[in-house]
């Protein structure tokens, strides 16, 4: 009789704290949600090799993060000297 009331407890303890991780999980989802922060990403040109971020904005990812991506492509340097390009040094 001791081994089942031990049972008993065991399970409705085990029930107790599945149902309490389920609702604490909702709330962080819901808290996370009201919590979206804004992120510019410059990156230098479109490439191949950034495949994996386009993939993750595009299936929501980073949202699920609290994340929002601002993507944009930067412009060339003009920061480089002139007669490196022309052919007269």
């Amino acid at each position: 009789m001791k081994s089942k009331f031990r049972l008993v407890v065991l399970v409705i303890i085990v029930l107790a704290v599945i149902i309490v991780g389920v609702i604490t999980s909702n709330r962080r989802k819901s808290s996370n949600l009201e919590e979206i922060k804004l992120v510019k990403v410059n990156e230098v040109t479109r490439s191949v090799f950034y495949a994996p971020q386009y993939v993750a904005i595009n299936k929501g990812f980073f949202k699920e993060s609290g994340l929002e991506i601002e993507l944009t492509t930067g412009q060339r340097s003009r920061c480089r000297n002139d007669s490196s390009i022309s052919k007269s040094m």
